[in-house]
């Protein structure tokens, strides 16, 4: 199955994103001459040792910082990034960078389309404003909000089949990413979105910052169904969900790989999200922000995290699909305040597609700085391994009706009303029968079986006489 991972920053943190008090926000940093011309020859090969390098500055942006990075899937040039001052394109890998068409609004989320929904289409998630959509490298945007149950738009996935938004109040879904309707999860607050494809629709996974269904911060889509079942297995039961990686398969990787961070660490699951195990090698006190795995290697992972406010923060490296982490933060920023760490705040990681070597971007939010945007072609990493082909894809419907909630799970569409308080004994025996998804078949097979037998007995109590 094919995937691909899109992501937010961190809940719990002190940002307007995550409706905290926000940080003071800070100009962009002025991109050197060095800097910009370091970027463009590890672009073109020339550089032989892997460390990051401050890219083009983001003109316009101001006090403005930076929410999220993405690739184009099928274009490793072609990168975007969600700003407090719209949407910033790059045609370069984001060595540099040009204001969209579209400027003014602060942006949450960006992602691109793949497969059959449009040829590198980009989209926007707005703070309460919507979805806007461009299919010209951000020339040009349309208004996308029809159907979305919320305009508080806090992260996108883009899978072959559909698309998914996380809002401020549940998730959206869309089966052509021209019409929206409510996906579930009303009443949360989705702090991160991704998904799989798969051959009988997308997977999705949502993480949640405040609940308001349960307890659970982590949840799973059946493409079936429509139920999210919520995963708790080896994860920490109280802990908000920062960001949602999946990584690809190869002949060794046969199930996706999928990375959840946390403030309490990283957490790995090979299995498809049925059981998880804690990454290690980040330190304990380290708030992630987000993670973001290569889209040719499943062993290939990078993690960014913000220091929760403070000056600090940092980026790791995994090579072995998460499990363990090393620091990776060669060429980051080294200053700092006396007695604080160096300002090294990870707020959003992106990875290309291309080869030879992982081209990776990463935006930095400081706590006392300038907003900028990092990249490393990490020339130390290993070679990708071959990946195996995805499966045919299935679509989302175009809609999906509201569904009854059934203990531990959360409905898929829009809640169906309460019924009466008192119901009969019969109506009780009757929706326990018929409980929706029972197939129709047992129904009928059931109903058959019961007239069948009263039948039975009145001929042999009426007939042929009580014994």
């Amino acid at each position: 199955m094919e995937a691909i991972r899109i992501s937010t920053a961190i809940t719990n943190l002190p940002s307007p994103r995550h409706r905290l008090t926000p940080r003071r926000l800070a100009a962009p940093l002025a991109a050197g001459a060095a800097a910009a011309l370091l970027a463009l020859a590890a672009l073109s090969g020339n550089v032989v040792a892997a460390g990051w390098a401050q890219t083009g500055s983001l003109s316009g942006l101001g006090s403005g910082r930076i929410w999220q990075v993405a690739y184009a899937p099928g274009d490793p040039l072609l990168a975007a990034a969600a700003t407090d001052n719209g949407v910033y394109v790059s045609l370069d890998s984001g060595a540099t960078w040009t204001a969209s068409g579209f400027q003014g609004s602060r942006v949450w989320a960006v992602a691109f389309a793949e497969g059959g929904l449009g040829t590198e289409s980009l989209y926007a998630g707005l703070a309460d404003a919507g979805m806007r959509v461009s299919t010209d490298d951000g020339k040009t945007w349309t208004d996308d909000s029809a159907g979305l149950p919320n305009q508080d738009v806090r992260d996108i996935a883009v899978v072959s089949g559909g698309l998914a938004a996380g809002t401020d109040n549940g998730v959206a879904l869309s089966s052509s990413g021209t019409t929206w309707f409510s996906g579930g999860l009303s009443g949360d607050s989705i702090s991160a979105i991704a998904g799989i494809s798969g051959a009988e629709g997308p997977i999705f996974y949502a993480g949640v910052d405040y609940p308001d269904t349960g307890t659970s911060y982590f949840y799973r889509r059946d493409p079936t169904s429509g139920w999210w079942t919520a995963v708790s297995s080896g994860l920490p039961s109280d802990d908000v969900v920062s960001s949602i990686s999946i990584g690809p398969t190869d002949q060794t990787a046969t199930a996706n790989p999928i990375l959840v961070t946390t403030a309490k660490g990283a957490y790995r699951s090979g299995d498809g999200g049925t059981t998880w195990t804690a990454s290690v090698g980040i330190p304990q006190s380290t708030y992630l922000t987000d993670a973001a795995f290569s889209p040719l290697d499943p062993n290939l992972v990078y993690a960014g995290a913000d220091a929760g406010g403070s000056s600090g923060g940092g980026l790791y490296r995994s090579t072995d699909g998460g499990q363990t982490f090393t620091a990776a933060n060669q060429g980051l920023p080294t200053d700092h305040n006396s007695g604080e760490p160096a300002k090294q705040e990870v707020e959003s990681i992106a990875v290309a597609s291309g080869q030879p070597y992982a081209t990776v971007i990463a935006a930095l939010d400081p706590y006392q700085g300038d907003a900028a945007v990092y990249l490393e072609v990490d020339t130390t990493a290993p070679s990708p391994p071959v990946l195996t082909t995805a499966s045919a894809a299935g679509t989302l419907p175009p809609s999906q009706p509201g569904t009854p909630t059934p203990a531990g799970r959360v409905s898929a569409g829009t809640p169906t009303p309460t019924p009466a308080a008192a119901a009969s004994a019969l109506s009780k025996l009757t929706g326990t029968v018929f409980h929706f998804p029972t197939p129709l078949v047992f129904e009928i097979a059931f109903v058959v079986l019961v007239v069948g037998l009263f039948i039975r007995w009145r001929r042999h109590y009426y007939v042929d006489g009580p014994p």
